[in-house]
């Protein structure tokens, strides 16, 4: 594969609340798509700070929303 190719494949990935987990977290990547994007359909995610599937703002967790902006949100 040429640099350019591989450049072209590269996404820069969200930078998610430091609470966030999903079960695919810990494992390998499938199909070569990172869970920090969120765009599996079957992906359970939970707040390490609740250990529920709601983060301490009683909204529910997914990488599309545990991002910087929420107030629940912690970068470190």
């Amino acid at each position: 594969m040429s640099a350019d190719k591989s450049a072209a494949r590269r996404v820069e990935l969200p930078v998610l609340c430091k609470f966030l987990r999903c079960k695919s977290g810990y494992g390998a990547i499938e199909n070569n798509t990172a869970w920090q994007l969120g765009t599996s359909s079957t992906e359970a995610y939970w707040c390490l700070a609740t250990m529920e599937a709601f983060g301490p703002d009683d909204s529910y967790t997914h990488a599309t929303v545990c991002q910087s902006g929420r107030s629940c949100y912690r970068r470190e």
